[in-house]
């Protein structure tokens, strides 16, 4: 029995609602495989939405969009023009931001000096501070 998902992506200040059909379990995968093989098919309609968005394709509702990489296509729900993030969503929003400008520091540094080696490891205390306040931020509204 397929199930119809229901979801959205946010790119800038437009929120997009598509669905999409979720496969069947595959019976040649355990519970723990078939949600991995779901879980990966949730990131890749949510990648190929923002990189569509972000390149400049403007949906319409009731659009579908099709894709050779998924197996489903994307049918556009509803479009929320200058939509402005809350606080839960601005939070999160601009720590996946510092996390990717430390993710890009660490990759570009030289880790051959002891310096930069110092330097790498303040980043990561860094992110991990930051991780410690997200979880804070969870366990005060019981998420």
């Amino acid at each position: 029995m397929s199930k119809i998902v229901n979801t959205c992506v946010i790119c800038g200040n437009l929120k997009v609602y598509y669905d999409y059909i979720k496969s069947e379990p595959s019976e040649t995968l355990n519970p723990m495989g078939n949600f991995y093989r779901w879980s990966h098919l949730h990131k890749e309609t949510q990648r190929f939405m923002e990189a569509n968005l972000q390149n400049g394709m403007l949906p319409k509702i009731d659009e579908e969009i099709f894709s050779d990489k998924l197996c489903s296509s994307l049918k556009i729900t509803n479009i929320i023009y200058g939509y402005q993030r809350d606080g839960g969503e601005g939070f999160i929003h601009n720590l996946e931001k510092e996390f990717l400008k430390q993710r890009d520091l660490i990759r570009n540094s030289d880790k051959k000096t002891p310096k930069n080696l110092q330097n790498l490891s303040n980043i990561i205390d860094k992110v991990i501070r930051k991780s410690r306040r997200v979880y804070n931020f969870f366990k005060r509204v019981n998420l």
